[in-house]
């Protein structure tokens, strides 16, 4: 039977297994990236050309960003597990996650000159950032809630 504990258990494995397969993309965008420039014929973007390495640079700084991403991720779902949810601790990784994508957003922001379908990624990374700061906002408010009700007798 499915429950929340299976379920957290589930997401900590996901995190994990993002955070094996992540360096291995990595090691592996070179080749992905040349096939990418190779079939891709048309230009569509302010700036002509090959893309390799812009691409390639792209791919890998955002690769930084989601790895340091999932660590976070990890720490939040692991305080979870161990019931701490309204700390400050996890104000603070939902706060990196946050910039965490906000940072993913501009090397695509940046690509999305060779290849305009970047610009939507990059939108994408950041619409999702600004979720995260709302929802860190409303974790804030409840540790702050939490901490006045544990000392008001």
């Amino acid at each position: 039977m499915w429950n929340k504990d299976r379920s957290l258990l589930f997401s900590m494995a996901l995190v994990r297994a993002m955070l094996v397969l992540i360096p291995i993309c990595c090691i592996c965008a070179p080749w992905m990236v040349r096939w990418y420039d190779l079939i891709n014929i048309d230009q569509m973007g302010l700036i002509e050309g090959p893309v390799f390495v812009p691409l390639l640079i792209c791919l890998y700084l955002t690769a930084i960003c989601g790895e340091a991403c999932l660590i976070f991720l990890l720490r939040l779902l692991t305080n979870i597990r161990k019931s701490e949810v309204f700390i400050a601790v996890n104000c603070k990784c939902l706060r990196y996650i946050s910039w965490c994508c906000f940072l993913a957003a501009m090397p695509f922001f940046v690509f999305g000159f060779w290849r305009f379908f970047s610009f939507a990624v990059a939108l994408a990374a950041g619409f999702f950032g600004l979720i995260l700061r709302v929802v860190k906002n409303v974790f804030e408010q409840a540790v702050a809630l939490q901490e006045e009700s544990d000392y008001t007798i």
